[in-house]
């Protein structure tokens, strides 16, 4: 499951480098993406990767990080899934329209950070 860890960690390296410097580009790319996507599609998805996350931990040097990351996507999943007041829709609203451009710095500078950590700890 190590390489499961490696493969999440590059991908969060790379999506956090492309949200920093390339704002606009994927602003754009998310919004196309969210906009082909059926919510319940992006709900099995995240509780995929939260599940894997959690198998994965036990393989990691910092089982603690790696269980709250995939703890946090599974409780994401199962939001997703229900999706109480229609609050993807509005959080969907909010990034793609609200958000500013340093939002979307801060968000790839968690990512750089979190997809570094992961590398490095497994």
């Amino acid at each position: 499951m190590k390489w499961f860890l490696y493969g999440m960690g590059f991908l969060w390296i790379g999506v956090g480098i492309c949200l920093i410097l390339l704002t606009d580009m994927c602003r754009k790319a998310i919004a196309r993406i969210l906009d082909a996507i059926h919510e319940k599609i992006l709900a099995v998805f995240s509780l995929a990767v939260g599940f894997l996350l959690v198998l994965s931990a036990f393989w990691s040097q910092n089982f603690w990080f790696i269980m709250m990351l995939g703890t946090v996507a599974i409780a994401k999943g199962v939001l997703l899934m229900f999706n109480p007041k229609n609050l993807f829709e509005r959080m969907k609203d909010w990034y793609l329209n609200s958000a500013s451009d340093n939002t979307y710095r801060l968000f790839g500078i968690i990512m750089l950070i979190v997809g570094t950590v992961i590398s490095s700890w497994t």
